[in-house]
């Protein structure tokens, strides 16, 4: 009885491990596919590499809030460090208010993302084109 209970242990010890790696696997693919559509969205606008369409619409007045947010997010999605700089001077006329203005949080961690902080599951999905590190 004891033996049964400790390969029914290991069992469940890989499945878990199993589902929690697939599952990690299976979001940073989905993040991948934002990512792209966002980069196809700003493309589609600006013209330019992932990272300079993004950035046009990111920092532009005269697309939607809601694109300006996506391409934010896209931007620290791709942690290109050319896009520090021009993400950094929109702190200053934000307020977070998410119906008028880009998000400050969304800024914030877009910055970090951009600076070098650790994003795991990008190994998954930037590669190719939007490969920018």
């Amino acid at each position: 009885m004891n033996r049964n209970v400790r390969r029914y242990a290991w069992r469940a010890l890989l499945l878990g491990l199993v589902l929690v790696v697939g599952g990690a696997a299976a979001t940073s693919l989905v993040i991948g596919r934002q990512v792209r559509g966002a980069v196809a969205a700003a493309q589609s606008w600006e013209p330019g590499d992932p990272v300079e369409a993004l950035l046009a619409v990111a920092t532009s007045p005269d697309y939607a809030v809601a694109e300006r947010n996506r391409a934010v997010w896209a931007l620290g999605q791709l942690g290109d460090s050319r896009a520090v700089a021009p993400l950094a001077t929109l702190l200053p006329h934000t307020n977070c208010e998410h119906g008028q203005d880009v998000c400050r949080r969304k800024l914030e961690q877009a910055i970090e993302l951009c600076e070098g902080a650790p994003n795991v599951g990008a190994v998954l999905w930037r590669h190719g084109r939007l490969a920018t590190r």
